[in-house]
């Protein structure tokens, strides 16, 4: 496949250099040797090329991508750093901003991205350009609009960090999309400029396209279960889904429709490229093809107001378009590599995006294992051909992603190869015919626009009760998969193998596969085995609670305060990744008084907390602290006016500790020279 391939074995340099600069390389030095080495290298290669080398451009040309590779995510992160480094928070007083994107409903608040044009510094205004998220309250009497400007009081400030380990990093999250600041603008901390549009004609473009699309859906849509996702779909927002049909979606494997990825794009160019296909045997139809898809591509990414996921697909399926233009046959894989180097040379970071990676690994599956599934059955009935067909292609996507929706989501939809082929043909409908939905708009022939209106809220009805099937069926969604990186390369390494050797009928190929496949079922049974007879205790850092959790087998049990319990995002959002981690099947709360005593540890109620005995050590979580403590998790209370019975016991701060009250036993702990960790900088491993 390589050969046939090159830019298959290219991307893949490039993706290596990206992945040394991330992780191996030292993030401000380094940036200009490797540049003038890359530039030396492109020159020595062009030399030996000349003078018919072959090796030697082979060697040079390799060296030369990884080095590219690193430059490009070098330069963007120093780009970031800079962005982060130009701000000092404690003399910064105010900013203004331009509003970039439209408002996006959440669950308490608005959310906004931004571009800080200039920084007020002791009343001095100095211009510079970052990106930033802000949110504000949903009940806000003003909401900003995409190209006014506001002015900000105070300072923006960092995402917050992981706390937990295993915590999903929401800092780093940002930092892969370009922006390292956020705020939070309560009522009456921002001002909105009465001024013109301050966008840039594109974003003006963009926003208005978006905001006029969104209006036409809900005029011509009548049910809001329809609207809901058809403006998730088309529209990349998810402002007017219910929490249930989100759940409906997540539990049956097709999450991934409600986000404008890869897949929206390829599907509406796969079907105008039916529909169009005629075009090309006419003369100079391939060229009136090409214009034409490329000119609705354009215009469903204008629709969805030019998100990254979508500048990414277009840019990939106009690659397709102009590669069957200009070119002879090309293997698809090739195209899409091509789409793929193209994508990361701009954006490097874009490598570490979900969204990016589900949709190249989906769209890579599709073109490497849909034929050999396809193959297995060839009914000879025209409907059991087309459900076969799109169930071969639902399988040859998910065997793709799902070690890597593993590793990221830890639960697995059992039922997604009987729902997937009903989305995908209602999604074939649905999409193509929400764009032509936005275009009968605004031709005034009513039986026109009826048609595509009842195709519309037919095709999204439909996809709703498509998704709410596995729900009513036992075992339809397998939770607590847990995948580390080694896993998810052994398994790849083992999918890549078996599928070489049915390319290239070789039984050496077999062997190393049936290899790898030993070498992941031994090495993931010695971490589960490791895991469960590995106990663990650890304090963990979640903001207004105190929370102990201590690890028994396949058994987490969780000593926290009573309101905890019954605060399950808390949980699920710093705690559940790490116990999935740890090979946890079973979370058991001891609250409320209660009393344990177990192989590892023992506790027993006291007034006002719980005393915990654990491997040789006694904690206690509450406010009374006695002599014989190694840990006192302080969890209410101002500091006692007398110095602590012991300078051998550790303080902890637990969340419901914060503002004043913080600062007081910060300054008393400090005074009596005693042990402390403060738990909004981060979770305690007790050893």
């Amino acid at each position: 496949m390589l050969p046939r391939a090159p830019f298959i074995t290219l991307v893949l340099f490039f993706i290596s250099g990206i992945l040394f600069g991330e992780y191996l390389m030292p993030k401000t030095t380094w940036t200009f040797p490797v540049v003038a080495v890359s530039l030396a290298l492109s020159v020595f290669a062009s030399v030996w090329f000349y003078l018919m080398r072959k090796n030697a451009v082979g060697y040079s040309v390799t060296v030369f991508f990884v080095l590219a590779g690193m430059t490009s995510f070098m330069i963007h992160d120093q780009n970031l750093q800079y962005d982060l480094e130009v701000v000092d928070l404690s003399q910064c007083d105010a900013y203004q901003a331009i509003v970039k994107s439209l408002p996006e409903k959440r669950t308490k608040t608005i959310r906004l991205e931004i571009a800080i044009q200039k920084f007020r510094f002791q009343g001095i205004w100095k211009n510079h350009q970052v990106k930033a998220l802000v949110s504000i309250p949903l009940d806000a009497d003003a909401i900003p609009e995409p190209g006014q400007m506001l002015t900000v009081s105070g300072a923006p400030e960092r995402p917050m960090f992981p706390l937990n380990p295993d915590e999903f990093d929401y800092r780093r999250y940002l930092w892969n999309k370009g922006i390292v600041w956020t705020d939070y603008l309560s009522e009456g901390s921002y001002h909105i400029s009465k001024e013109e549009n301050h966008s840039s004609g594109i974003a003006i473009w963009t926003t208005a396209v978006s905001q006029w699309a969104d209006k036409t859906f809900r005029k011509h849509i009548q049910d809001d279960a329809s609207y809901g996702l058809v403006k998730a779909m088309l529209l990349g927002r998810r402002d007017d889904l219910r929490a249930d049909q989100v759940d409906d979606y997540t539990t049956s494997g097709t999450v991934h429709i409600l986000s404008v990825s890869g897949m929206h794009v390829a599907i509406i160019f796969m079907v105008l490229s039916k529909i169009l296909g005629w075009l090309k045997r006419l003369r100079g139809g391939r060229f009136l093809y090409l214009i034409i898809l490329t000119t609705l591509l354009s215009f469903y990414a204008l629709v969805t107001g030019l998100p990254p996921s979508v500048q990414r697909a277009t840019a990939m399926c106009i690659v397709f378009i102009i590669a069957e233009t200009f070119g002879r046959k090309q293997m698809s894989v090739n195209t899409l590599a091509i789409s793929a180097l193209f994508i990361l040379a701009v954006d490097p970071h874009a490598l570490f995006d979900l969204g990016f990676q589900l949709s190249f690994l989906a769209m890579m599956g599709i073109f490497l294992l849909y034929r050999p599934l396809e193959g297995i059955w060839q009914p000879s009935n025209f409907a059991l051909k087309y459900i076969w067909q799109i169930t071969a292609l639902s399988f040859a996507a998910q065997l793709a992603t799902f070690p890597l929706s593993l590793y990221y989501f830890h639960q697995f939809p059992f039922y997604f190869w009987l729902v997937n082929p009903f989305v995908i043909f209602f999604t074939n409908i649905l999409l193509p015919a929400s764009m032509v939905m936005l275009l009968t708009s605004v031709i005034p022939v009513i039986w026109l626009q009826n048609i595509s209106d009842g195709i519309v809220q037919w095709s999204a009805y439909l996809t709703n009760i498509s998704v709410a099937i596995p729900k009513l069926m036992p075992g339809y969604l397998v939770h607590n998969l847990y995948l580390d990186v080694v896993e998810v390369c052994l398994l790849y390494a083992f999918m890549f193998g078996l599928w070489y050797a049915y390319q290239s009928r070789t039984f050496r190929t077999i062997r190393l596969s049936v290899a790898l496949g030993v070498m992941f079922v031994f090495y993931g049974l010695s971490q589960s085995l490791q895991l469960y007879y590995s106990p663990r205790a650890m304090i963990h850092a979640v903001p207004k609670h105190s929370v102990i959790s201590f690890k028994e087998g396949d058994k987490l049990f969780i000593v926290s305060d009573s309101s905890f319990v019954s605060d399950p995002d808390a949980y699920n959002f710093r705690i559940k990744n790490y116990a999935v981690s740890q090979g946890v099947l079973e979370t058991v709360y001891l609250a409320g008084g209660k009393h344990y005593s177990g192989k590892e540890f023992s506790m027993r109620a006291v007034a006002g907390g719980e005393m915990i005995a654990w491997n040789g050590k006694v904690l206690r979580r509450g406010f009374q602290v006695s002599a014989a403590l190694d840990y006192a998790l302080i969890s209410e209370g101002n500091p006692p006016e007398q110095p602590p019975l012991s300078t051998n016991t550790t303080f902890l701060l637990g969340g419901e500790i914060k503002g004043g009250k913080s600062v007081k036993w910060e300054n008393y702990l400090l005074a009596h020279h005693q042990p402390y960790h403060d738990l909004k900088k981060g979770a305690l491993l007790l050893r």
